[in-house]
């Protein structure tokens, strides 16, 4: 779920009907859907204008373009395999997409339609962040946050976190990088709480050095920063538990020697 930069309206997906909700955020009303035309819907993104919305279907292996001022699929694009994580570029040309299955990170030129692999790491890329210079992307496969200077196109490896990261979120200023981390799978199954404790681990954006860690629930999931940086929300998807904290101000991250980082390695074993 995504919401208009207003806060009036927010647009859902519905994975199992590849249909996208749009909601009035006071009345808690659903106003109208559409069928995206793909399989599997996953994330939304909005463009920069707030005209398009943009969802990533997972086993159809495309994009839809939903125009909302006439509220139908204007087109469908191929893209990597599984895609999943979503960034417009604040220009509103180009379109990145993460790919699940073979840790890709592409860009589409929206004009032509031409796409372009930035990286491949044969992990599991998921979702993306960004500042509109500098774009994150968390990859579960390789325990890694991958970056990428938007003006060269250039890809680095910024960081190893933890095991299975997920979400990630960048704080106001740029300056600080959130990783949720689900810890290692239950071996029958990832829906079974496994071996490990989930964690959010918080990174310097430009450095990748950490700056502390939280150690969390069960399967560390879903993870927010608001608007003005003094909250923190996360999800222990496998507890049905939401966590709230209050962020220090960045010159104290910056100053604390890494924080729990060091010592939150021996928290996560169960």
């Amino acid at each position: 779920m995504i919401f208009t930069r207003d806060g009036k309206t927010a647009y859902a997906s519905q994975m199992e009907t590849g249909t996208v909700w749009q909601l009035g955020v006071a009345s808690r009303r659903v106003r109208r859907s559409v069928d995206v035309k793909g399989v599997w819907t996953k994330v939304l993104a909005l463009s920069p204008d707030e005209r398009t919305l943009y969802a990533a279907n997972w086993t159809s292996h495309d994009i839809s373009v939903i125009d909302l001022p006439s509220w139908r699929v204007r087109k469908v694009i191929p893209t990597v395999h599984t895609p999943r994580g979503l960034y417009p570029a604040p220009h509103g040309r180009t379109l990145y997409v993460a790919g699940y299955e073979n840790g890709e990170l592409a860009s589409i030129d929206l004009r032509s339609g031409k796409q372009k692999i930035l990286l491949r790491t044969g992990g599991a890329m998921r979702h993306l962040v960004g500042d509109g210079r500098q774009l994150y992307a968390s990859d579960m496969g390789t325990a890694s946050v991958y970056v990428v200077d938007l003006a060269s196109g250039k890809a680095r490896r910024l960081a190893i976190v933890d095991d299975h990261p997920n979400t990630i979120d960048l704080s106001p200023d740029g300056s600080v990088l959130f990783v949720s981390c689900r810890g290692r799978n239950n071996p029958k199954s990832y829906y079974i709480p496994g071996p490990e404790w989930g964690s959010v681990v918080v990174l310097d954006a430009m450095t990748g050095r950490p700056l502390d860690a939280i150690v969390a629930g069960n399967q560390t999931t879903g993870l927010d920063v608001s608007e003005d940086g003094g909250v923190l929300a996360i999800s222990d998807f496998l507890d049905n538990r939401i966590r709230i904290y209050t962020i220090p101000p960045h010159q104290q991250l910056a100053s604390g020697n890494g924080g729990f980082w060091s010592a939150h390695h021996a928290k996560l074993p169960k």
